[in-house]
C-alpha cells in the first residue's frame, strides 16, 4: 500500500498515483500530517477491475 490523497473538507478525494497499477484503493484514519504507510487497518477496501 502507498498514499494516494486526503479527504478534502469539502468531501471530494482526488488520488494520486497511476491507478492503472492499482488493485485496491483503502481509506484508513492516519495522522492529519499524513503517513508513508497506514497506520491503521483499512475502514474500507475496494477492489478495482482488472
Amino acid at each position: 500500500m502507498q498514499p494516494a490523497g486526503f479527504i478534502h473538507a469539502d468531501g471530494t478525494v482526488p488520488l494520486d498515483g497511476d491507478p492503472a497499477d492499482a488493485t485496491a484503493v483503502g481509506l484508513t484514519l492516519e495522522p492529519s500530517t499524513g503517513s508513508p504507510r497506514p497506520t491503521t487497518s483499512p475502514l474500507l477496501l475496494l477492489a478495482l477491475p482488472t
